[in-house]
């Protein structure tokens, strides 16, 4: 048994946990690396580190060892020079075809205000001059109901498209998709995938019978149009989630839902063991359907996967774990 009780600042041990993570994890790489952009958010930094470049698993391994992320992406480009520092000095190739599905899009998201004075609740949207603490309570309802969109979403590119896409779970609250592309799909511009966009977000098709295909079809059958963020398919520059990566929002791995099944738990976080969590509120909160009763200043002994959870989303922080 191992214990630490590191906690000169608030993200020490979760940065140590985050590194014995990457010293074992399994990162899903394209096979074109060498010609993808590296980037990744430091702990308590604000900005992300970017234009990296490698050209191999083991490289990358070495580099995030030595910097741990918080987060960690890669480009949906291809370029001649990924780690050129100016993006019209890279030489763009392609990129790949990306939809980005978020809760807060979907679903109704309760979200919870609490003073950081005093750790209650509040309705208030200032406390005594001061920003509430805010935390959007997700619920295995939500997000399954933001999957079976993105189903819907591969299905269409599917039926419609000819394209075949696969389905990552965000590591926090959504749902990606990627289609991996090349020639003529690759090379689709802003406008190109502007009209991809707005053809799952606001189809108009001139007849509406529920025998024919396409969105014909669907909107007879009562299936409307798809809440995505546009902005995500329309940017042939984006960074994305390495999957096998953990989301720093919520600590949770970024994976890909195999055979269209998937189940919200905390299976989704790798860490094991207990911690000590110092909570900054005192509220009865809900994760992954399960409720734990907190108050503030009053340290508790929970499951290192919920007590890093909670402290990503700043409601206390992990003052000691066991593993």
């Amino acid at each position: 048994m191992q214990i630490s009780t590191l906690h000169q600042e608030q993200n020490k041990i979760i940065k140590i946990l985050f590194s014995e993570y990457y010293e074992k994890a399994e990162l899903d790489l394209p096979n074109d690396m060498e010609l993808r952009e590296f980037a990744y958010q430091p702990f308590d930094s604000e900005t992300y580190v970017r234009h990296l470049s490698f050209s191999s698993p083991q490289e990358l391994r070495q580099y995030i060892l030595q910097n741990v992320p918080l987060h960690l992406y890669y480009s949906s480009a291809r370029y001649q020079l990924p780690s050129a520092k100016e993006m019209d000095e890279k030489g763009w190739l392609g990129s790949d075809l990306l939809f980005d599905l978020d809760a807060d899009e979907i679903c109704e998201v309760k979200v919870r205000r609490f003073c950081p004075q005093d750790g209650y609740e509040t309705l208030a949207s200032n406390c005594n001059g001061e920003s509430p603490i805010e935390y959007a309570e997700i619920t295995t309802e939500c997000i399954m109901k933001v999957f079976e969109k993105a189903l819907l979403i591969k299905d269409i590119l599917k039926e419609d498209f000819g394209l075949n896409a696969r389905i990552f779970f965000s590591g926090n609250r959504g749902f990606h998709l990627r289609v991996t592309c090349y020639e003529d799909c690759a090379l689709l511009d802003p406008d190109d995938r502007k009209e991809i966009a707005e053809y799952f977000t606001s189809p108009k098709p001139p007849v509406i019978y529920e025998g024919n295909p396409g969105w014909s079809g669907r909107i007879a059958k009562g299936i409307e149009g798809i809440n995505i963020d546009t902005q995500v398919t329309i940017d042939i520059r984006r960074l994305v989630r390495i999957p096998g990566s953990l989301n720093g929002k919520a600590g949770l791995m970024v994976v890909e839902i195999k055979n269209d099944k998937f189940e919200y738990g905390e299976w989704l976080s790798p860490f094991g063991g207990d911690c000590v969590f110092l909570p900054y509120v005192s509220a009865e909160l809900t994760v992954f359907n399960y409720k734990y009763t907190v108050k503030r200043n009053y340290p508790i002994k929970i499951d290192t996967r919920i007590g890093v959870y909670l402290a990503l989303k700043g409601l206390g922080k992990v003052k000691a774990y066991v593993r």
